[in-house]
């Protein structure tokens, strides 16, 4: 059985070329995060969900199969979020301001369809309807892109 030591005060060197000299270091610089984007777009269904998207000049339109659970409450509408100054997320509710529900399996938060979208979009303009049994989210994209 062998037991090796492990100094937690050893300089290390991250990958932003910070150094730190302790484990909780006051003096690293924060960076802006990579996973981070400024507008996101996130559906009601699994990550894995097939999810049609088409591309033109004026917009981005994502469809998908959709089959709500709560049907009665009269449609969706799409509802952007600002979760930071500049950092905008959209998202799928009820019209009644409630959560969507998709009928098949129990969705977790983390388990989303999310996609980020271009700067040049303009996420206040949304607009999500369902048809025929479809969620068809678009999105449009500024004048002169």
């Amino acid at each position: 059985m062998f037991s090796k030591k492990v100094n937690l005060f050893i300089k290390k060197r991250s990958q932003h070329g910070v150094v730190s000299s302790t484990p909780c270091s006051n003096s690293k610089k924060l960076y802006k995060l990579p996973h981070v984007f400024a507008k996101m777009l996130e559906l009601p269904f699994s990550s894995d969900a097939d999810v049609l998207i088409e591309e033109t000049a004026q917009f981005f339109r994502f469809v998908a199969s959709f089959n709500m659970l709560n049907a009665n409450a009269g449609g969706v509408r799409a509802h952007v979020i600002e979760i930071l100054p500049g950092i905008t997320k959209i998202v799928i509710k009820r019209m009644d301001g409630g959560d969507v529900t998709v009928a098949g399996k129990q969705q977790h938060r983390l388990d989303l369809w999310r996609f980020r979208l271009p700067a040049w979009t303009q996420p206040e303009m949304v607009t999500a309807v369902c048809i025929g049994g479809k969620l068809v989210v678009t999105v449009p994209k500024s004048r002169g892109n």
